[in-house]
């Protein structure tokens, strides 16, 4: 008799709910045990590839094998031995010394746009999250080559160097003409003036 009740209470509609709901989650245990079960490939995030939108394809390792976690002494990059001002300013029509520690803000971008870009993988983001904090206006602690290792440090030379030749080409008239050919060169992008001077 017992038997006959148990029997007669499993068969109630909220019993077989209860059974049906108990049922699901054992077979979703069941698969999810068994997924666990399947050997899982090991992933290094930084060894993930990236692609950017001119086709460079770098991976976070290469980025961060560039780079340094504290910034370097202070060497220059661009001592006054260099032409790289002089001729930024020749091609600008700029009045002034061009030798002068400080230099118009619109120099600190063009570097960005013209020698840092040319790194494979994206590099300058990974230079601008270090800690450099502003000493005054616009002038930080630290020059961001200052993060670079030696390699770093190495190819951003003949990355101004590149850049030097050609603005001595004595095709190159203006910044504007610098800009075409040197982002067409090294393929990278250049906002075009929609009315010309």
């Amino acid at each position: 008799m017992a038997k006959e009740k148990i029997t007669q209470i499993e068969n109630t509609p909220i019993e077989k709910e209860i059974q049906k709901i108990i049922d699901k989650q054992e077979r979703q245990e069941l698969l999810f045990a068994t997924e666990a079960l399947i050997p899982q490939p090991t992933f290094d995030k930084e060894l993930e590839k990236h692609e950017l939108r001119n086709g460079t394809i770098f991976t976070i390792k290469e980025v961060k094998d560039l780079i340094r976690e504290m910034a370097a002494d202070y060497f220059p990059m661009f001592p006054n031995s260099n032409p790289f001002f002089k001729l930024m300013f020749k091609l600008n029509g700029w009045k002034g010394d061009h030798n002068a520690f400080v230099k118009p803000s619109i120099c600190g971008l063009y570097i960005k746009k013209y020698i840092y870009a040319r790194f494979e993988g994206d590099i300058l983001p990974y230079l601008l999250k270090k800690e450099n904090p502003l000493m005054s206006g616009y002038v930080r602690k630290y020059k961001l080559f200052q993060f670079l290792n030696d390699e770093g440090r190495t190819k951003m030379e003949g990355y101004i160097q590149d850049a030097i030749n050609l603005m001595e080409d004595s095709e190159t008239k203006s910044w504007y003409d610098f800009e075409l050919k040197y982002t067409a060169k090294y393929k990278l992008s250049v906002q075009l003036k929609c009315i010309m001077e």
